[in-house]
């Protein structure tokens, strides 16, 4: 195969998708490439990795930049950063570990990550193989059953979080560094590449090359182009390209659940992401219970939830983030889980009035079960302002994983974690490619391009037939991704 190179001898890189895998693949290629990046973020790129700042202006000229949670550092989506148990992480944990000197990360503090669970049973989902949530199609079809515990019902354990990180401003502070050291990545923000007609096979089969456009904006034509989301949208982004092989692997289910041996399409699950701003007590205290209140020296960011089917993550952003912070206002982030998204699902950038009510009330009356509280301790005229997202394409659930021989390198780990149509000069990455989580999204990143820079992209890899769908236990115990 041979490139078409540009006036500086380098091949030309598109690639579809800013988050952390299409900006860590981008920094990767830059030495040897001229990556370019198209993003959707409104203000900044990062995916899941994204957050709020107080300096950000809303959206549309109706946007209250005076609001109370417009004054606060918020991660809406990923929370946590950790790294992954095994070896072929390595270079991923020399990364981190280069994030905490420049200080864009930090470990989260002794005790301040617990689980909450019930203290009436034998709660062991730190197991090997994790939960069973997203294993058995059966149990997962069982209805929410409200439980309402009392606070002697609730039982608040410590887990190490020696491998757990956050960002230090933000988790948005990961795809920001990512960009800062990456003077030769070119990226194009706020833009959305249509999965109708965005990106077209123009070129021939001795020389592949395609044209990336939206709304009638021609970029130009490039050598290689890489897809580094998933969902709907990459599924229809190449839908109509020669690249049959690639496309299959991208078409998509969204369920709670895979089966134990993997599925035979990639499984994303839905969560939703609910803010709010609560006054605290005239004492200063939590309105949320002593259980959470750092009385006892404990000063509690995140916790896993473990003893309400309706919620998987709890975060206290104003604890996490002192800038901004009011002593009078609590900021915290719950999560749900997939199975009560998918149960009230709606359209994922207009949700209805009368849905956003119901999600928020019935995540607050959760959250309230969950600490043993009272119902309608959290009311309304304690709420002073609230945001509800819905995260529709949210975490995969099975990773596709290569069975091939190595004939290049003997090695099966260092060609894993993405897929390459050397015939078609595309490529893609993600982390439902290797992990579920930021390091397997960096990683994926990272070895599509340290493929390309290396083989030039001349041998296919990663296609199917040689592969499967494995189901990650750890992203369908947690319902959130492989953060423990």
């Amino acid at each position: 195969m041979t490139n078409t190179r540009n006036s500086k001898g380098k091949p030309t890189v598109a690639i579809i998708g800013g988050g952390i895998a299409g900006l860590s693949c981008a920094q990767h290629l830059q030495s040897a490439y001229h990556p370019t990046v198209f993003d959707t973020g409104r203000i900044r790129p990062g995916g899941r990795c994204s957050s709020r700042y107080p300096k950000d202006k809303p959206k549309g000229k109706k946007g209250n930049q005076d609001s109370v949670l417009s004054q606060y550092t918020i991660d809406h989506a990923a929370q946590i950063l950790s790294i992954p148990r095994g070896n072929e992480f390595g270079k991923f944990r020399m990364q981190v570990d280069r994030w905490v000197d420049a200080g864009v990360l930090k470990n989260f503090p002794k005790d301040s990550v617990v689980e909450i669970v019930d203290a009436n049973r034998n709660n062991n989902n730190n197991k090997k193989g994790g939960s069973k949530e997203g294993g058995n199609k059966k149990e997962n079809q069982e209805q929410v059953q409200p439980k309402r515990n009392t606070e002697s019902d609730v039982q608040i354990r410590s887990l190490n979080s020696n491998d757990m990180y956050y960002g230090t401003d933000g988790m948005g502070s990961i795809p920001l560094n990512i960009l800062n050291s990456s003077p030769d990545v070119k990226i194009h923000q706020d833009v959305w590449i249509s999965p109708g007609n965005g990106v077209k096979f123009v070129g021939t089969e001795n020389s592949p090359e395609w044209s990336v456009q939206t709304n009638g904006k021609k970029f130009g034509t490039y050598d290689h182009v890489v897809i580094a989301h998933n969902g709907k949208c990459a599924d229809r982004l190449m839908s109509k390209s020669p690249a049959k092989d690639l496309h299959s692997l991208l078409r998509v289910d969204f369920k709670p659940f895979v089966p134990n041996w993997g599925g035979k399409r990639m499984t994303l699950n839905s969560i939703y992401s609910l803010t709010i701003a609560l006054k605290r007590g005239e004492d200063g205290k939590s309105v949320l219970g002593s259980k959470l209140n750092d009385d006892k020296g404990k000063d509690i960011i995140t916790a896993f939830i473990k003893n309400e089917p309706t919620l998987k993550l709890l975060t206290n952003q104003s604890r996490k983030f002192s800038s901004g912070k009011n002593e009078k206002v609590e900021v915290i982030t719950i999560l749900s889980s997939a199975k009560f998204a998918k149960k009230y699902k709606g359209p994922q950038e207009n949700l209805p009035r009368k849905l956003e009510e119901d999600v928020t009330a019935l995540m607050l009356a959760a959250l309230e079960r969950s600490l043993g509280l009272k119902e309608e301790t959290v009311h309304e005229g304690l709420i002073m302002e609230r945001k509800l997202q819905l995260w529709g394409a949210a975490v995969p659930l099975n990773v596709w994983s290569v069975t091939e021989d190595d004939d290049t390198s003997g090695s099966q780990s260092k060609k894993s974690g993405f897929i390459y149509d050397s015939d078609n000069a595309v490529g893609v990455c993600g982390d439902w490619l290797l992990d579920p989580s930021v390091a397997g999204a960096w990683e994926s990143g990272r070895r599509l391009a340290n493929w390309l820079v290396e083989s030039d992209g001349e041998k296919s890899i990663g296609l199917p037939p040689n592969g499967e769908f494995r189901a990650s236990q750890a992203a369908s115990g947690s319902g959130i991704g492989n953060v423990r």
